[in-house]
């Protein structure tokens, strides 16, 4: 297996911003395809993953990693990504434009969107950058997200304030947890707990109050002073059209 130290999964800030909603096997799929993309160049938009390779990345027994990726490839074809502008434009493009699972070899092929490339390809700025690794331990797709979303800023301060409405509409939970105490016991505490616990960020958080209502949150974040030892994770192909046909 080869020291990929530097496997990198890299988006645009827009990309990190926008709402959508992937469950975790949707999550951990996308991911290890991005990460095998150098943001800086163009790329074969098709990506194909095994169930071993998808087991070792993830710390998974193989028989859970092709239910995971059968999972995945079932529900992707149907996600969005939705861009909300200051005009008040809402646009929406697809993750994929195909997605194979192919049984017989455990193997999943990914066929990125061309609409999505943008957000994912020849970025030089307003882009975030981590170690696929940090996240690979997470189990709550929020989890991720919420890293995800903090990652961008840890380099030029130590805390962001964002409202709550803006908040949960990129989680895509605006209708969701109307009652602030929900949100916080099921989604926002089990994040922060988990990113504390096994990822690069330590959290903390404060909810600001307006009268008694809860209109936006705190995060203060730093990097960790000490990184654990974490896995090596393995090789996923690159693929043509010709290969996936």
């Amino acid at each position: 297996m080869d020291d990929i130290t530097n496997w990198k999964v890299t988006k645009s800030n827009e990309l990190v911003k926008a709402g959508y909603t992937l469950s975790l096997n949707e999550q951990r799929l996308i991911l290890f395809c991005i990460a095998q993309i150098d943001s800086r160049k163009p790329f074969s938009r098709i990506k194909a993953v095994t169930a071993a390779a998808f087991a070792a990345a993830y710390t998974l027994e193989t028989r859970h990693a092709y239910e995971a990726l059968e999972d995945a490839t079932e529900r992707l074809w149907n996600r969005e990504v939705k861009t909300r502008f200051e005009d008040g434009r809402v646009e929406k493009v697809r993750w994929v434009s195909k997605a194979t699972y192919d049984r017989g070899n455990g193997r999943v092929t990914v066929n990125f969107s061309p609409e999505i490339l943008p957000f994912l390809t020849l970025l030089n700025e307003r882009f975030t950058s981590y170690d696929l690794r940090y996240i690979s331990h997470l189990t709550s797709t929020y989890a991720i997200r919420v890293y995800e979303y903090l990652k961008q800023y840890v380099k030029l301060r130590s805390s962001i304030r964002v409202t709550l409405v803006d908040f949960k509409e990129m989680l895509e939970l605006s209708d969701s947890y109307m009652r602030f105490a929900n949100f916080k016991a099921r989604i926002l505490v089990p994040a922060v707990e988990q990113i504390n616990s096994h990822t690069d960020l330590r959290v903390s958080w404060v909810a600001i109050r307006e009268q008694r209502s809860v209109v936006a949150i705190d995060f203060r974040f730093t990097k960790a002073s000490q990184q654990e030892e974490l896995p090596l994770l393995p090789v996923v192909e690159d693929l043509d059209e010709s290969e996936a046909a």
